[in-house]
């Protein structure tokens, strides 16, 4: 659908085919923002691996569930001391 209208918004898109649902809502949305979100995570894993060291098992885990704003705070980290302490807070 989208690539036939590739010069409009999701907005204007929506509007035009008078939608009730708005798209966030909608599971193809939602599958792709999933997908997004779980390739930053696995980014910024490699960038903690390469930086801090190897990253414990169990904060893979919790990481990978993290919204994007809390992954993007965790690329600052020196050691792993920082991410002990930033997880336990969160």
């Amino acid at each position: 659908m989208f690539e036939r209208f590739r010069a409009l918004t999701a907005k204007e898109i929506g509007a035009m085919l008078n939608l009730v649902t708005p798209i966030q809502e909608t599971r193809a949305y939602q599958s792709i923002f999933a997908e997004g979100r779980q390739r930053e995570a696995n980014l910024v894993l490699r960038h903690l691996d390469r930086r801090i060291g190897p990253v414990p098992k169990p904060h893979q885990e919790r990481i990978t569930v993290l919204p994007i704003d809390d992954l993007e705070a965790l690329l600052d980290f020196a050691d792993v001391a920082d991410l002990n302490a930033w997880l336990a807070g969160h």
